[in-house]
């Protein structure tokens, strides 16, 4: 009896590291290769899989190490590993969310939104348009800008593709969508130096 309470369950469904650990779920240890990753003080990384292979659970986990330190992860090998005591802003936007639109205007308000929410769950908050229709990509500009020194915000997009992915049978509008996404990976580009860590996961790969 004594070793059934001890038989830990799988984590059947469950793509959230933290809820993973506080229910004592089964956990194959990939922190010592994770701690590879993301032991340098800048990373740009994007991981192609297929569907249902961790890909969001992998980003889960980068989230609760950044913004909680070692939290979730005693008894784990980046226990002994990881050396940072500070913690920073995680910008987690999940772009599968941005799969119901039916033309530009409906997956702009959409796509909007998602953003500014993953920004704001993060403490960072997207400065409000200087005019109408102003694309998003320059406020971001703003935002970074502003940035203070000590300020290195994570930034985690998982299946970047899921909207392009949504209206590959609309030519015209696969394009107009393309064409703002690009815009935005841009400016992310641009303020590289902002940024403490970037790791984005797809299924497809696409260009302008």
């Amino acid at each position: 009896m004594e070793h059934a309470d001890m038989v830990q369950d799988l984590p059947l469904g469950v793509q959230i590291f933290a809820e993973l650990r506080q229910a004592n779920l089964i956990y194959v240890d990939k922190t010592a290769l994770i701690y590879n990753l993301v032991k340098a003080k800048k990373g740009f990384y994007f991981l192609s899989r297929p569907r249902r292979f961790g890909k969001s659970l992998l980003l889960s986990t980068f989230e609760s190490l950044f913004r909680f330190g070692l939290r979730d992860f005693k008894g784990l090998a980046i226990e002994k590993l990881w050396y940072e005591d500070k913690t920073y802003p995680v910008i987690n936007l999940d772009l599968s969310k941005c799969t119901n639109f039916n033309t530009l205007e409906e997956f702009i308000i959409l796509y909007n939104g998602i953003v500014e929410n993953a920004f704001a769950d993060a403490g960072l908050s997207i400065p409000e348009p200087k005019f109408t229709d102003e694309p998003l990509s320059l406020r971001l500009d703003r935002l970074f800008r502003q940035l203070a020194p000590s300020q290195h915000p994570v930034l985690l997009i998982d299946e970047y593709d899921a909207p392009l992915n949504y209206c590959l049978d609309k030519p015209d509008l696969l394009k107009a969508v393309t064409k703002l996404l690009s815009l935005f990976y841009i400016t992310v580009k641009s303020y590289a130096g902002k940024l403490r860590f970037f790791f984005m996961t797809g299924i497809c790969k696409y260009r302008e």
